[in-house]
């Protein structure tokens, strides 16, 4: 890990150590393995919840209709099936933050 902070750090590099690190087929030490298999099923689940995120619109327009015309059913349904599911994927994104 020194050497890595010395690569990183050095300004002349062609006086700095030369060496490579291999990130791409890294495999875990027997004692890592608890903690590797824990991170990769969050790295997983990470995947998914940005396409979630990056294709998150809301629901503004709806609630301004349904609170601009408060008599009107259909707008009120609309608004409210537009929240639910909204709701649901927020709380999804909350519980993968924790």
């Amino acid at each position: 890990m020194g050497n890595l902070l010395k690569v990183l750090t050095c300004t002349d590099l062609e006086q700095g150590p030369n060496f490579f690190l291999d990130f791409e087929n890294a495999q875990p030490t027997e004692s890592e393995k608890e903690i590797y298999n824990q991170v990769n099923v969050v790295l997983k689940d990470a995947e998914g919840i940005l396409e979630d995120l990056q294709s998150y619109r809301g629901a503004g327009h709806e609630i301004r209709e349904a609170i601009q015309h408060p008599a009107d059913e259909k707008l009120q349904e609309k608004a409210w099936g537009a929240v639910v599911p909204l709701v649901g994927k927020l709380k999804k994104f909350y519980e993968f933050s924790q």
